[in-house]
């Protein structure tokens, strides 16, 4: 309601002396507020304004002197001079509850004048003013709606005033107008997309608090399961992150490091949320980055480095993911998340475009591997389906897919559409690949370590059944071979790489690039290429294999004697144990989990490993 000042004018005083003045008090009482008061002015002081009108207020110099010559410029009627005083006031002190009703009282008395003038389109603007001063302004909500009815609208219809808002939200001079509609669209729809749209349209419009407490009360409401509420709802949690981790780098120069730290969780959890909710979320997935990369910087703990090789996963690079997993697998080697994360990341490498033939091989091998410790994983069955499909074994794809339903058919939800695509049953479940990537790679964005320190064993039984290929490669060799002789080992890799990719059951260009990859010193790499070629009988693969595992095992080796010197035979064995994941055909290595098993009372176990070492040198 928009109070006007009343005045009341004092008898004039005369007496009979000739020396007597004319005394003229004028007492002025404003009743916006029990503390808003106009203070005495004498008349000979007072401004004067065009058309013969005179003011009585001083001339403003602080808010409350701004909101009193506002409501008297109202009184007069001279309505846009009086908004521009109640917006003075108000800027000046933008906390003051009744400076901002003052403000929404004016809009609604100057939104009444102009609807009176039948001047629609300026009353509603006006009475959009009044409400974003004071949503609570239930006339100008009345009359708003209104005049949108006699316009021939319909301002009960949440879709239509939803499109009201965004119109205006995509012009930078409407941001009020898009406030209003979208605070009516929520209030007409009380769903958590509507207050997501007001929340997120408060923030970018600088109203970051009002924003943030808007996105709150969003995730409170109802969200229907459709892909745009779904979309949406990752968005809240992601502007919702974003936010998070703007205060967060506010208090990276603190000597309090725990405050920065925790704000980088926080803003961690909410990119977790919106990832789980929508993993294809590429700018929750970048801010879960960016909060690892800080997260690590401060502290490179497993927790820590899991969170940023998650995060690197998701988007879908291996190798710095892969580099994570490994540093997380040091500090804490036998933590079990470990184990989980390496399943997501195996599952991410075959579902991924993005991962290289070299990379796919890599997998299936580890897979495979995997398998044979536990036969009955369905997960395991469905991972090597996917990575002999892509290696161009259709054959082995169906039988692991075949296992894989016979153990669990809901174990993934592309496993059945993969299978039926597979067998020519039905359509191809390229959209659903596309998601199952990211749902699979979110699963170890929230925990989980890849095989970077996985199993190792040769993929023999399956690579065994592939075909030799009936293209000619020989000119393709001699290039390769001659770029290794001239040092040129990018190019080769680069050419060995793309020839693999068209003829994947070529054991020679395998070969070829692993010992490009052994000469840069990428021994890992390596290692997935001499195996890929062992197992497709390439002559020389297996004992390249051999040769560059007793190099890459050799560090582990030398921790676990460490620790053995040290009597933590525990610590030793679990290093064993991983160092036999990565090259499991090394009779040595078993024989030194034997030593350790035996030193721990474990002669079952023991046993065991010297049998398995029997084995493998009588092989040779």
């Amino acid at each position: 309601m928009f109070f006007l000042p009343a005045w009341e004018a004092m008898k004039d005083f005369n007496n009979k002396y000739r020396h007597c003045k004319i005394i003229c008090l004028a007492l002025s009482l404003s009743l916006v507020s029990a503390t808003a008061f106009i203070r005495p002015c004498p008349a000979k002081a007072a401004a004067r304004r065009g058309g013969g009108v005179y003011l009585t207020t001083p001339n403003p110099t602080n808010p409350l002197e701004h909101n009193n010559r506002a409501v008297e410029l109202g009184s007069k009627q001279l309505w846009q001079q009086a908004l521009e005083e109640h917006k003075l006031a108000l800027e000046g002190d933008p906390e003051n509850i009744t400076f901002r009703r003052n403000l929404s009282a004016g809009e609604l008395r100057y939104a009444d004048s102009l609807r009176a003038a039948k001047n629609l389109p300026a009353a509603i603007t006006h009475y959009r003013r009044a409400l974003f001063a004071d949503p609570n302004n239930a006339p100008a909500d009345s009359n708003l709606d209104y005049c949108l009815n006699a316009l021939g609208k319909n301002p009960s219809d949440p879709s239509y005033r939803l499109s009201l808002a965004k119109g205006a939200e995509g012009t930078p001079d409407h941001f009020e107008d898009a406030v209003v509609e979208f605070r009516k669209a929520a209030k007409l729809s009380d769903t958590g997309i509507n207050h997501f749209y007001l929340g997120q349209c408060l923030m970018r419009g600088g109203k970051v608090v009002e924003g943030y407490d808007e996105m709150i009360v969003a995730l409170r409401k109802d969200w229907p399961k459709d892909k745009e509420n779904t979309e949406a709802l990752s968005d809240c949690h992601t502007v919702l992150g974003d936010t998070l981790k703007d205060f967060a780098y506010k208090a990276k120069g603190y000597q309090d490091k725990s405050v920065f730290t925790r704000r980088l969780n926080n803003a961690a959890s909410e990119y977790r949320r919106a990832v789980t909710v929508n993993p294809s979320n590429s700018n929750a997935i970048r801010g879960l980055r960016d909060v690892g990369i800080e997260a690590v910087a401060i502290n490179p703990s497993f927790r820590n480095q899991m969170l940023l090789g998650g995060a690197y996963l998701l988007q879908g690079d291996f190798d710095h993911a892969k580099l994570c997993y490994e540093k997380a697998w040091r500090a804490e080697p036998t933590n079990p998340d470990l184990a989980k994360a390496r399943i997501a990341y195996h599952q991410a490498v075959v579902e991924s475009a993005l991962a290289t033939p070299m990379r796919v091989a890599e997998t299936v091998q580890k897979v495979d591997d995997l398998i044979k410790l536990n036969p009955n994983d369905a997960q395991l069955w469905y991972i090597l389906a996917r990575g002999r499909d892509r290696q161009g074994e259709k054959a082995g794809a169906v039988e692991a897919a075949q296992k894989a339903i016979a153990l669990n058919k809901f174990v993934n939800p592309l496993l059945v559409p993969f299978y039926n695509n597979l067998t020519g049953q039905g359509p191809e479940a390229a959209a659903a690949g596309t998601s199952g990537t990211a749902a699979s790679a979110t699963a170890g964005a929230l925990g989980g370590t890849p095989g970077g320190t996985g199993p190792g064993a040769a993929n023999a039984a399956a690579s065994s059944a592939k075909a030799k290929p009936t293209v000619d490669n020989t000119a393709a060799y001699g290039k390769i071979e001659s770029l290794i002789k001239e040092n040129k080992l990018d190019e080769a890799i680069k050419e060995a790489d793309t020839l693999a990719g068209a003829s994947p059951s070529d054991g020679k260009v395998w070969l070829l690039e692993g010992t490009a990859l052994e000469k840069q010193g990428k021994l890992d790499d390596a290692a997935t290429c001499y195996r890929q070629a062992a197992g497709l009988k390439e002559a020389g693969a297996a004992d390249a294999l051999r040769q560059i595992n007793t190099s890459r095992v050799q560090p582990l080796l030398n921790d676990a004697e460490k620790l053995i010197i040290e009597k933590n035979n525990a610590g030793a064995l679990a290093i064993l144990k991983e160092a036999i994941i990565l090259a499991p055909n090394l009779p040595s290595l078993h024989r030194k989990a034997a030593q350790v098993l035996k030193a721990m009372s474990d002669e079952g176990e023991a046993a065991k490993e010297n049998k398995k070492a029997d084995d493998l040198e009588k092989a040779k």
